[in-house]
């Protein structure tokens, strides 16, 4: 299998101290062949306040010259856009004539804006938790993305797995809209690093996605920091067997 990562964050992302130079050279010396830089897009009016607006032209010519540096990675240049189909004009707007590979998808707020991405003061109840997959499934059933990142994001503070069964439905839901839409499904390796300790999602819903019919996936260490970039092992690979992995130009 060669070695990639299509969710990483470096200095371009408000939340992230990785320096390009360094995550290029940790990618060669760990044998990657194939990786992503995907800097956030998060356009909500209460992050746009704190963060402002990053400037897209500045990140094009970034990767463009870690990539001239570095000829003998693959650098991607992607984009994750945080909760695109509520701010999905101005999103499209905004990245309209660049070619971003791959784009993906994210829910971080909920209905009621709570942020499901930080750790929460409380754990979700259930209309909550059905919220955040209705939300989901609106982002993959109206925006144009190459990867859903992180689906279950919300539990990665948690330290045991909290009741679904009212929203298996919803799951299912998304499951089939991505594989109609030819949109791959993430395994995200961050809660690995958290109190939660699995995959998101976990391996059950990848066995679900896979008897629905679902044949690509795409993993993302969700890297934020550059000790978090390269634990991909051989049991997340495991997870990987049958699958493909996305196809980007």
């Amino acid at each position: 299998m060669i070695l990639y990562d299509y969710h990483i964050h470096t200095e371009f992302s408000y939340d992230s101290n990785i320096k390009g130079n360094d995550l290029m050279c940790k990618a060669i010396s760990l044998g990657f062949k194939d990786i992503a830089i995907t800097e956030h897009l998060d356009l909500l009016p209460q992050e746009l306040s704190v963060y402002g607006l990053p400037s897209i032209q500045k990140y094009l010519i970034y990767c463009q010259q870690l990539q001239a540096k570095f000829p003998e990675l693959r650098l991607r240049m992607g984009i994750e856009i945080g909760d695109y189909h509520k701010v999905k004009d101005f999103a499209e707007g905004l990245i309209r004539g660049y070619h971003f590979s791959p784009i993906l998808g994210s829910v971080h707020f909920l209905s009621d804006h709570t942020n499901v991405a930080i750790p929460l003061a409380q754990p979700l109840d259930p209309s909550q938790i059905e919220d955040y997959y209705i939300q989901n499934l609106e982002l993959v059933a109206n925006c144009e993305i190459d990867i859903l990142a992180h689906l279950g994001v919300y539990k990665r503070y948690y330290t045991s797995s909290p009741c679904e069964s009212h929203v298996r439905h919803l799951i299912d839901q998304i499951l089939r809209t991505i594989i109609k839409r030819d949109i791959a499904l993430e395994i995200n390796l961050s809660s690995l690093r958290k109190p939660y300790g699995n995959i998101i999602p976990e391996p059950d819903i990848l066995e679900r996605y896979r008897t629905l019919g679902g044949k690509k996936i795409s993993i993302g260490s969700d890297s934020h920091h550059i000790d978090h970039f390269g634990l991909v092992s051989e049991a997340v690979i495991a997870h990987t067997h049958g699958f493909e992995m996305p196809r980007l130009d």
